[in-house]
């Protein structure tokens, strides 16, 4: 069972549909949705229904999709997940959304750091992000996270694939 990881500045838990509203406003976001995998615009239903399948994949064991909550205030800030967990192969794919109020300030990297902590206990070796190649913050980040970009590999959807060994 996961528990909660709280930070200087905000806390991970597990995303709930208490956090639909705000996650409907952060995903559909212009900034943040450019770079997201989701169509948008997304409908609340559909963003009911996200939820819905993360809490779902949690309690089957491929998905930890995490709310980024304000310490001061508890507002939903974004959220950050593994996703495609193999606990065979010990390997996950990273994801995560801040909305644009938040960019610029270290949180995202806070919050990457603090979970990444983590992980050792869930057993995992190898962590994959798969970014928009235009997305330069993410890559930025990703980089001072000690992630690598995989070698010529660029996906259809104009998207990178990066990987650390944890």
């Amino acid at each position: 069972m996961f528990k909660t990881i709280t930070l200087p500045r905000v806390t991970l838990r597990l995303i709930t549909h208490k956090h639909g509203a705000a996650l409907f406003g952060i995903l559909n976001h212009p900034l943040v949705s450019q770079y997201n995998d989701y169509q948008t615009p997304l409908s609340q239903q559909q963003v009911k229904q996200l939820i819905q399948n993360d809490i779902s994949g949690y309690y089957e064991g491929g998905v930890l999709r995490l709310a980024i909550e304000h310490n001061s205030n508890g507002q939903l800030l974004g959220s950050c997940g593994l996703y495609k967990i193999n606990t065979d192969k010990q390997t996950a794919f990273i994801g995560f959304e801040l909305h644009p109020n938040f960019w610029q300030q270290g949180i995202m990297q806070e919050v990457l750091l603090g979970f990444m902590a983590v992980m050792p206990a869930l057993q995992l070796k190898h962590l994959y992000a798969e970014v928009s190649t235009h997305n330069q913050r993410s890559h930025a980040l990703l980089i001072k996270l000690g992630f690598t970009p995989k070698c010529g590999v660029q996906n259809s959807d104009n998207s990178s694939l990066w990987y650390k060994l944890l």
